[in-house]
């Protein structure tokens, strides 16, 4: 792993690189408005990144198209934290200093809560599209998230799946080497007990194990409905295969981790079935998300939840900056875009309606999808709820 003093290195060079550090750049960063992004480009969470960032992209060329934002062209610098909690924290450090507007910060929760203080205490407003951990943006006035949370859409599933589907039995998986899977667990856990639904067994695993047998050997002759895993499709994929070789017949169920566009590719048709909730859906019937899979597909983007969610988040703050007459990063710029975003009521995005409530948290209403296989044997969704 590369080790702190390299990191801060190799991001200062990056950053002189791209916010045109050098001397025969005829422009200077004043002719811009920035707008930085962080989270995992590479490593083992890097599609969640990806997305992130080319959702945001998406938004900054159309806006700069249009003349940009209040006549000034928006520039954007990202930067590579692989997901990890301590290089998000040295990148947060290192754009705080950047002269950044606005910064669309990481899409998991664990490196996003290391880094949102930074930028809270230099008054730069920073919004998550992805942290669906709770308490992440309590008590900070400049941290915000535009993703649907746990302990809203988990209920929400739950009750889809107990009154709709009328199933009864459940097992839980959680990874207790991620603790954005042990709070899901929880919420998950504790709504089952709420209404009654019977929980025949809890399974347990750790960081992305290649042989999950033994776990799963434990569900071996209970009467299981469902098999609700609280992490990412990675080692749902892992659980659900094996859950193939051994015979357990049950659905897979869990949160926007299990996206089918690279869930499916690992599991094939042991996938169909599968429920998820999330704060997007492509295939809903809407102008608005037909017109974000025209703009995904031009760009060779998965029009999914992450790159949804950082469009809307783009274009919330495009939006709040040009009511606001915003033409630099100044702290006192910076203030009233934070202004702007505690206001933000019913929002109509890509990604459904949304408002903030007073934490600076997402309200928005989840979308539930199931993973089917359509008659020329493709993999799709169809949005249940």
């Amino acid at each position: 792993m590369t080790n702190s003093r390299s990191l801060i290195v190799l991001v200062l060079v990056s950053l002189c690189f791209v916010i045109s550090c050098s001397k025969s750049k005829k422009s200077t960063d004043s002719e811009f408005l920035l707008i930085g992004t962080q989270g995992p480009l590479t490593g083992a969470v890097n599609y969640f990144g990806t997305q992130i960032l080319g959702g945001v992209e998406l938004a900054v060329e159309e806006i700069n198209r249009k003349g940009g934002v209040n006549g000034k062209q928006v520039k954007l610098i990202s930067f590579d934290s692989k997901g990890d909690a301590k290089q998000s924290l040295i990148i947060a450090n290192t754009l705080v200093t950047s002269n950044v507007c606005v910064v669309v910060g990481e899409p998991t929760s664990s490196a996003f809560l290391s880094s949102r203080s930074a930028y809270d205490r230099h008054n730069i407003p920073v919004l998550s599209a992805g942290a669906t951990a709770e308490g992440v943006t309590e008590g900070l006035d400049y941290v915000f998230r535009t993703t649907l949370q746990d302990s809203i859409g988990a209920p929400y599933l739950t009750d889809y799946l107990i009154d709709v589907k009328k199933y009864k039995n459940y097992a839980i998986i959680t990874n207790t080497g991620d603790s954005y899977s042990v709070s899901l667990s929880s919420f998950f856990r504790n709504h089952l007990r709420k209404r009654n639904a019977n929980i025949v067994a809890e399974g347990k695993i750790f960081g992305n194990p290649t042989d999950v047998s033994a776990e799963i050997r434990k569900l071996r002759g209970k009467d299981i409905d469902v098999v609700i895993y609280t992490g990412y499709y990675q080692e749902a994929a892992t659980i659900l295969n094996e859950m193939g070789k051994q015979g357990i017949d049950a659905i897979m169920a869990g949160a926007d981790g299990l996206q089918q566009d690279v869930f499916t590719p690992l599991v094939g048709d042991l996938g169909i079935g599968t429920m998820y909730y999330a704060g997007f859906s492509p295939n809903t019937d809407n102008a608005l998300v037909e017109q974000f899979n025209q703009l995904a597909l031009q760009k060779n983007l998965q029009s999914e939840v992450f790159a949804a969610q950082a469009y809307d988040t783009a274009n919330i703050v495009f939006s709040i900056m040009e009511k606001a007459d915003i033409t630099d990063c100044s702290k006192e710029s910076r203030t009233r875009i934070k202004s702007g975003l505690a206001k933000v009521r019913n929002y109509e995005g890509v990604a459904g309606t949304l408002s903030f409530d007073d934490e600076g948290n997402a309200l928005k209403a989840p979308f539930i999808s199931e993973i089917i296989k359509t008659g020329n044997g493709a993999y799709s969704t169809i949005v249940t709820e």
